[in-house]
């Protein structure tokens, strides 16, 4: 049975994920395993959420689910370039409206979202999602190909050899990873854009193009500047499997790190996010070149709902209500989408820091305006 390394208070963790856990570190081929501070019960599958794992030659395709490509990247615009405060009341509706033709098929349900946050010398747009419609494909493509491999093998099996999968549907598979960083590229691009538009930004606005929502901007590059204002985009990736050789890392729910390059770790809907990077190549090495991808859920969605109903006082449900009151619906509530992202329903995000040693605090942030989808 393969070891864990605990890159969280291990006593913290909820018994059905630990057991979730434990079982798994005793599938054949897997090694090193490394537990994160968003460790979380996975009703889906046999692993929880937040775990990274290494495999040598063989691999298990099916462990990251159907979101496969999510990530988070981001677009920063330092606050010398910005006019005045978003005005939800004025803009709120109108970016709502502009996102959805930013891509051709959307965030996504669950805790995908897109943010406009600040800290005290910059303003950073957020983009919290994965490769859609591409990833489900992709995920049925794996499930035949395990098929397969069971049969070749005359048992059940949950992995596949390296060489069992064929040079074309590994292009597949890294066109959807890049279809991924792409999809969350133009919704940080545009709404820069739009933002350029509704005057937040200095800017050339007479050069930006009508019709900019339909755009294009997938060969934009990561730095430079664009209708006069400069900017900077980062991307990580935390549900997918990377393949050096015959070694296999697979990321389900943890951000892959890059020595020089910044990570978001999205904390909660109204708690903003924590930008990091990695300062210790060893100690990085060591946790699989991952970290948490957020700050790890503390309730279910269902316990969530019932938090809101029956432990907040009104007080604080008044409080929620003041802070986004541009979430409420006409009947002055807040959709279950949102309520289930809300800090109360997440872990506390000191502990990130604590166990992580290899990462340093680059900024945290606070949450300007989210606009997520309400369907789970």
């Amino acid at each position: 049975m393969s070891s864990i390394g605990f890159y969280c208070d291990a006593s913290s963790i909820e018994q059905n994920a630990l057991e979730q856990l434990q079982l798994y570190v005793q599938q054949p081929y897997v090694d090193a395993v490394c537990a994160f501070t968003d460790i979380h019960y996975c009703a889906e599958k046999a692993l929880p959420v937040g775990v990274a794992f290494e495999t040598q030659d063989y691999f298990y395709p099916l462990i990251t689910g159907k979101d496969i490509g999510c990530g988070v990247m981001y677009l920063k615009i330092n606050k010398t370039h910005w006019l005045k405060p978003f005005n939800k009341h004025e803009h709120y509706q109108a970016f709502y409206l502009a996102h959805q033709k930013m891509t051709d098929d959307g965030l996504g349900g669950g805790n995908h979202f897109l943010s406009i946050e600040q800290d005290s010398e910059a303003v950073y747009i957020i983009c919290h999602t994965g490769t859609r419609d591409r990833g489900i494909a992709l995920y049925q493509h794996f499930r035949q190909l395990t098929r397969e491999f069971s049969v070749e093998n005359g048992k059940d099996v949950e992995y596949i050899h390296r060489d069992f999968l064929q040079p074309e549907l590994l292009e597949y598979y890294n066109n959807t990873l890049q279809f991924g960083y792409n999809r969350r590229k133009s919704f940080c691009v545009k709404t820069l854009l739009f933002l350029q538009q509704a005057n937040y930004i200095a800017c050339n606005k007479k050069d930006i193009p009508k019709n900019y929502l339909a755009q294009n901007f997938a060969e934009l590059d990561n730095e430079g500047v664009l209708f006069g204002t400069p900017y900077v985009l980062e991307d990580s990736i935390h549900n997918h499997l990377r393949f050096h050789g015959n070694s296999i890392v697979h990321r389900k729910g943890s951000t892959e790190l890059e020595m020089g390059k910044t990570a978001v770790i999205p904390l909660s809907m109204s708690r903003g996010s924590l930008l990091v990077q990695p300062v210790n190549k060893t100690a990085m090495g060591a946790a699989l070149n991952s970290c948490a991808h957020g700050a790890g859920r503390k309730l279910s969605r269902y316990s969530a709902m019932k938090h809101w109903k029956t432990v907040l006082r009104e007080k604080e449900r008044k409080a929620y209500k003041a802070q986004f009151s541009e979430l409420l619906d006409r009947s002055g509530n807040f959709p279950s989408g949102y309520i289930q992202e809300f800090d109360f329903a997440y872990k506390e995000d000191a502990d990130i820091l604590k166990h992580q040693h290899y990462l340093r605090k680059v900024t945290r942030t606070e949450a300007v305006v989210t606009v997520k989808y309400t369907e789970i």
